[in-house]
C-alpha cells in the first residue's frame, strides 16, 4: 500500500471520531438540558399554588389564622369505670352466723335509713338476748330498791351487767329499737332486723329466704348515686401532673358529664401497668350507674408558648412530608413544608415556618385537591 492511501484513510477514522464526538457531546448536552428542566419543572410543581374565589372559599368553608406562639390546651384520654362512691355506700352483712328468714327488700328499691331489709335468726343472738332480759330485771329491780338499800356495789355490778348485754346486742347487730322491744311479751327471741344505716337505692341483695349466712357476708348494698366515682387508669409512663380539683370531662355513652379529680393513685398495677386517678362526678339525675365504661379527657395545658396548628391544617406532600398552605394574598395559597416536633391532642406543633404567617386553619384538603389539578389558575378551569 502507497504512503498516501494509509494518510487518507487515518484521516477519514479521525473524522468519524470527532463526528461521533460531537454528536455524544450534544446528546449530553441536551440531556443535561432535559434534567435541568425536569428539576426546575419539579421545584415549579412543588412550589405551585392556587387562587380560589369567595364563592369556593365560601363553598370549602376556607378559614385562615395567623400562626402564633401559644399555651395550648388539648385533652389526654384515658379509659375510665363508673364505680359506686365508697363513702356514700354501706354492705349490710350479718356480724353473727345467722339464718334467713324473710327479706323486705329488691334491687332498685329505695330505702330510708333505719328501714329494714330482712329478718334473720340466730342461737347465738337468743342466748344474747335472754342474758340482756336478765340482767334488765336485776337492773330494774335494784333500780327500785335504790342504792342506799342494797349497797352500792350490788347497784354498780347491776348497772355494769345489764350495760355490758346491751352493747353486746349492738355490737351482733340489733338495733335499739328492737332492743327497747325485746322485753315485750311477744318479741320472738332469737329473731332480729338488718336495718339500713344510709337512705339510697338497693344495689345488691345476693341472698334467699331460708338461706344460711355466716357472719360477714354480703346481704345488701345500698349506694347513694347523687355522687358516683369514674376511676381512671392512665398508662404508668404517662407524664401527667394531675391535682386536687382539676376539670375533667367524662364521657358515657355519647353524654358528657362534668367531673374533677379527687384522688390519685402513687403506685402501678402490677397486672395492668397503670395507675388509677380518681374522679367524682355528680349523678343527680340518676343518668350513670356504677359498672358502667365511660371515656375520660383531662385538660393539660403545654409547658410553655409553642408554635401549633390543628390537625385539620397538617397535610402529606407528594413526597410524604407535611405541609401546611399559605396565604401570602386573599385567595391565594402555596405549600409550605414544615417539620413536626411534637402531637398534644389535636394540636401538632411545627418549625420551619415563620411566626405570623397566615396560614389555612379550616378546609387544608380543598386547597390541596385544587393545587393537584395544575397549579396557579386564576380561573380555576
Amino acid at each position: 500500500m502507497s504512503v498516501k492511501p494509509l494518510y487518507a484513510a487515518i484521516a477519514l477514522a479521525l473524522s468519524f471520531s470527532v463526528m461521533a464526538q460531537d454528536e455524544h457531546g450534544h446528546d449530553e448536552k441536551e440531556d443535561t438540558h432535559k434534567e435541568k428542566g425536569k428539576h426546575e419543572q419539579g421545584e415549579h410543581k412543588e412550589s405551585a399554588g392556587v387562587e380560589l374565589s369567595s364563592k369556593q372559599l365560601s363553598m370549602a368553608d376556607i378559614t385562615t389564622r395567623t400562626l402564633q406562639t401559644q399555651v395550648i390546651e388539648y385533652p389526654v384520654y384515658a379509659p375510665g369505670e363508673v364505680v359506686a362512691n365508697d363513702f356514700n355506700s354501706y354492705i349490710v352483712s350479718p356480724r353473727i352466723d345467722s339464718t334467713v328468714l324473710k327479706r323486705f327488700v329488691s334491687i332498685g328499691d329505695h330505702v330510708e335509713k333505719g328501714e329494714p331489709l330482712a329478718t334473720l335468726f340466730s342461737a347465738t343472738m337468743a342466748e344474747a338476748q335472754s342474758q340482756y332480759l336478765v340482767t334488765l330485771n336485776e337492773w330494774q329491780r335494784v333500780q327500785s330498791l335504790g342504792e342506799s338499800t342494797v349497797g352500792e356495789k350490788r347497784f354498780v355490778e347491776a348497772k355494769n351487767a345489764f350495760t355490758s348485754a346491751q352493747a353486746q346486742l349492738k355490737a351482733f347487730g340489733m338495733s335499739a329499737s328492737d332492743i327497747k322491744r325485746l322485753s315485750k311479751p311477744d318479741y320472738p327471741i332469737g329473731e332480729y332486723q338488718l336495718t339500713s344505716e344510709i337512705g339510697g337505692i338497693v344495689v345488691s341483695d345476693n341472698f334467699k329466704q331460708g338461706q344460711p349466712v355466716n357472719a360477714g357476708n354480703h346481704l345488701v348494698e345500698v349506694l347513694q348515686e347523687e355522687t358516683l366515682w369514674v376511676n381512671a387508669r392512665l398508662p404508668g409512663s404517662a407524664d401527667l401532673n394531675v391535682q386536687f380539683g382539676d376539670p375533667v370531662t367524662v364521657s358515657v355513652d355519647n353524654q358528657r358529664f362534668a367531673a374533677k379529680v379527687i384522688q390519685e393513685g402513687h403506685t402501678i398495677d402490677h397486672k395492668t401497668r397503670t395507675r388509677t386517678v380518681r374522679l367524682a362526678v355528680n349523678n343527680e339525675k340518676d343518668q350513670l350507674h356504677p359498672g358502667l365504661f365511660a371515656d375520660v379527657y383531662f385538660s393539660v395545658k403545654s409547658d410553655g408558648p409553642v408554635l401549633a396548628v390543628k390537625d385539620s391544617a397538617l397535610m402529606r406532600a407528594s413526597d410524604g412530608d407535611w405541609q401546611i398552605f399559605i396565604e401570602h394574598e386573599p385567595g391565594k395559597f402555596e405549600p409550605k413544608k414544615v417539620e413536626l416536633v411534637d402531637e398534644k391532642g389535636p394540636w401538632k406543633v411545627i418549625r420551619g415556618v415563620k411566626e405570623g404567617t397566615e396560614y389555612v386553619d379550616n378546609g387544608a384538603f380543598f386547597v390541596r385537591s385544587q393545587i393537584a389539578k395544575g397549579g396557579f389558575d386564576p380561573h380555576n378551569h
